[in-house]
């Protein structure tokens, strides 16, 4: 009995994946045997699978390539808010360091600063202004007249934040001392002994660098200090 192209062509596919019985099986090899059509569409499966498995592992290597471009734009963004996060750190720091702590010189205005020679021997300053962000002083030895001086000189700084919106407190008293003396140790055993500075002059210089500055360039603007007190 022939069979027909039909139930063949329904076999095939059991045929192809080799899950079909052995009767079955030599039924569908004599007819392709005499059948061109049923063979050509065989191997039209074949072609098929093949050109399937070839588009399965086109589309695998496609979705590998976006898996790892989305690997990358991923680390990419959490790279750049990582980056933006410490900027707008830094930025707050910078700005917080700026407005309270850079500190800028008061220049100094008539009565701003008094300084008198107290019951202790120390001589007693006073800030008479609003308000301050630090005091600052140095003493060095200088010449005047042929004779050596020590002398101190003092200023005070401002931050923006003091400078435009602390307001002035009443009932604080801006004032330091200044010791007119020091303790010495001559390392013989005897401990520390105080010996006077014998301090000839106060003077007001706004300068931030004043401490940095060499004999020689606090000479050169020595001219622009303010004599605050003098023996």
């Amino acid at each position: 009995m022939k069979i027909s192209c039909e139930l063949i062509k329904d076999l095939l596919p059991l045929y192809y994946d080799d899950v079909c019985s052995n009767e079955s099986r030599t039924t569908v090899e004599e007819h392709l045997l005499e059948c061109d059509t049923c063979k050509k569409y065989l191997d039209s499966m074949n072609s098929d699978l093949i050109q399937t498995n070839a588009e399965k592992a086109e589309e695998q290597a496609k979705s590998n390539i976006l898996k790892g471009i989305k690997k990358k734009l991923l680390r990419k963004n959490v790279m750049i808010s990582a980056i933006s996060v410490i900027c707008a750190i830094a930025v707050l720091l910078g700005g917080f360091s700026l407005i309270f702590h850079y500190q800028i010189p008061i220049p100094y205005d008539n009565g701003l600063v008094s300084v008198k020679m107290g019951n202790t021997g120390m001589l007693d300053v006073s800030f008479n202004g609003d308000d301050y962000y630090c005091s600052h002083q140095w003493s060095t030895t200088i010449e005047k007249d042929g004779k050596k001086q020590q002398v101190v000189y003092i200023y005070y700084t401002d931050t923006i934040w003091t400078k435009h919106f602390s307001k002035p407190q009443n009932d604080k008293e801006y004032k330091y001392s200044i010791n007119n003396s020091t303790l010495f140790d001559h390392g013989n055993g005897d401990g520390l002994i105080e010996v006077k500075k014998d301090i000839s002059a106060v003077y007001y210089l706004a300068y931030s660098d004043i401490a940095q500055m060499s004999l020689e360039e606090l000479l050169k603007i020595s001219s622009k200090a303010v004599l605050l007190w003098e023996k």
